[in-house]
């Protein structure tokens, strides 16, 4: 995947929304909510990878009682969405320029509701599925941060990586319920909000994957390993 170029005057427009985003987002791991101004009893959403931010956008918009924070590693990415944030005034969304791997280092134990992983990168050329956000591992440290019952929400259009998320899923403990291999034909697309790759997606003809994972009880085998 392309990166993007980097943004003219990136550092002051970033200082420009310095409300918007945390330089260290492991300062509040255990109190997003202070951190954010909202209220200890609210929900908090985790989107890994937003991109523009169009989806975080119409999210937060949404739903604005929500705590939502966006991670984002590219840096001109997530100046864009937070510019966006800032011309909404959307006063419930915050961003971590920063990376999925380290979000142990973000969030504490049971300290999120729900987390979004829209079109994140398949890795099937250079075969690679330890690198994909669903892999087993990554699946370990969601586990970690979300509460009982918490909710890992995953579209994609690509086929190979859905097969391969639907396995680790149940692997890890999650419940998979909403499975759908064409979100746009199906009862979940009402409430459905489409990021801007999602919209390319549909423009070309292609179903978009869709299932929602809820962590339950993680078994073990008496040997220890998980089963």
């Amino acid at each position: 995947m392309a990166r993007m170029r980097k943004k003219k005057n990136l550092i002051p427009r970033m200082e420009a929304c310095s409300d918007r985003f945390f330089s260290d987002p492991a300062a509040n791991r255990g109190k997003w909510r202070e951190a954010c101004s909202m209220p200890e009893d609210c929900l908090l959403f985790v989107e890994i990878g937003c991109g523009k931010g169009l989806f975080s956008e119409q999210m937060a918009k949404k739903y604005p009682d929500v705590c939502y924070v966006a991670i984002e590693r590219e840096v001109s990415c997530c100046l864009l969405a937070m510019e966006k944030a800032k011309r909404a005034e959307l006063k419930n969304l915050f961003f971590i320029p920063g990376d999925a791997s380290s979000i142990l280092e973000y969030f504490g134990e049971n300290e999120v509701d729900r987390i979004f992983i829209n079109f994140c990168d398949p890795w099937t050329r250079q075969n690679k599925p330890k690198r994909r956000l669903t892999y087993r591992a990554f699946l370990a440290t969601y586990r970690t941060i979300l509460k009982d019952s918490g909710e890992i929400h995953f579209k994609t259009d690509n086929d190979p990586l859905y097969d391969f998320t639907l396995e680790e899923m149940k692997d890890m403990g999650f419940e998979t319920t909403c499975v759908t291999r064409d979100l746009h034909r199906s009862e979940w697309n009402e409430d459905n909000i489409r990021t801007e790759f999602e919209t390319k997606y549909a423009e070309q003809g292609i179903p978009i994957k869709r299932v929602v994972g809820i962590k339950r009880e993680l078994l073990v085998k008496k040997d220890g390993s998980d089963i």
